[in-house]
């Protein structure tokens, strides 16, 4: 652990070393390039005329060798990264270093197009230095508006991307069967047994929490209908006609059909709702999925499968085109 941190400080303090040089540097060379437009040097011969000629004669002469003695020390630094990058296995191969820190060695290349590139190296060092807590620009202004646009930014382009990425496969779907029929042989048939099995207890819930709320109005109902039954019923009819008994006994009976028969779908209802008779609930629902998985109903399953695919990416893509950063900004704004 000891070893770790003492690597780490020791990164940290090259890393605080490197980033004062590249200042150093890119100043030099913002100065160097300002001195050279002839204004400036016409200006400084008439007001500083000694700083001109310490300034062209030490300085801008020889710049190119300052600048090559930073490049020289920047290279260096390269090349030790580059050996720990290898020591430490960190890329896929040796060779991976250079290419990964391309502006780095880019940078290096003393020609004036190429020198800006050191400032990407110096960007690239801030987060690096924010995480260890050396520096904190997150309650600078500049960071978040930086960090405000570029996440303004981000969004856009991802969520235009995603909207294409989802019209493009919308597309696919209505002029392509093949996603479909995948959708249901690789995606439905494969979890057909858990399908069953949450249809099933669906059904059982549904049910006993239906019968539970509706049982006296299906009671009335059944009472009803066994009456106009018992009317019209010859027999009950010949009964009810005996002088003296035959109403009451037409009377009991109809009672007693009434609440065998309303025994009898209770007792069903109940049964059919117990967790142990889901095997035989089960087999149901495994005969209406094999119907519906037939031949027979391929098409029109295929075609209910694409409408609900296709209607669900509308959604997302609506979900999508929603502009978050605006709706942030109109929470955030005071009122």
């Amino acid at each position: 652990m000891t070893d770790r941190s003492t690597y780490e400080t020791m990164g940290l303090i090259v890393d605080v070393m490197m980033m004062i040089l590249i200042i150093i540097n890119l100043a030099l060379i913002i100065v160097d390039w300002g001195f050279a437009s002839p204004f400036v040097q016409d200006q400084m011969q008439a007001h500083v005329p000694a700083l001109y000629t310490w300034y062209n004669q030490t300085i801008h002469q020889h710049f190119i060798v300052y600048d090559l003695a930073f490049v020289a020390v920047f290279v260096a630094e390269i090349l030790v990264r580059w050996g720990l990058a290898i020591y430490q296995d960190r890329y896929h191969r040796w060779f991976f270093y250079p290419f990964v820190h391309w502006y780095d060695v880019l940078g290096c290349i003393p020609v004036g197009s190429l020198r800006s590139l050191r400032l990407l190296r110096l960007i690239a060092m801030i987060p690096k230095l924010q995480r260890t807590g050396l520096i904190d620009l997150r309650e600078t202004y500049v960071y978040e508006t930086f960090d405000k646009y570029r996440d303004i930014l981000l969004e856009e382009i991802s969520d235009r991307v995603t909207v294409r990425i989802i019209e493009g496969v919308q597309e696919e779907l209505r002029v392509n069967q093949e996603v479909t029929d995948r959708i249901g042989r690789e995606v439905l048939a494969p979890q057909r047994d858990a399908l069953i099995e949450a249809v099933t207890h669906r059904l059982q819930e549904a049910t006993a929490i239906a019968y539970d709320d509706r049982k006296d109005d299906f009671h009335d109902y059944l009472d009803e209908v066994i009456e106009d039954a018992v009317e019209n019923n010859r027999e009950i009819g010949t009964i009810a006609s005996l002088p003296g008994v035959g109403a009451p006994v037409a009377t009991l009976l109809e009672s007693a059909i009434s609440d065998i028969v309303f025994s009898v779908v209770d007792r069903l209802v109940t049964d059919v709702c117990r967790p142990e008779n889901n095997a035989v609930l089960a087999q149901v629902t495994s005969v209406s999925a094999e119907t519906l998985l037939s031949p027979k109903y391929d098409q029109r399953l295929n075609h209910l499968a694409q409408s609900i695919v296709i209607q669900s990416l509308d959604v997302i893509k609506d979900h999508v085109a929603v502009r978050q950063w605006k709706q942030r900004a109109s929470t955030s704004s005071p009122s």
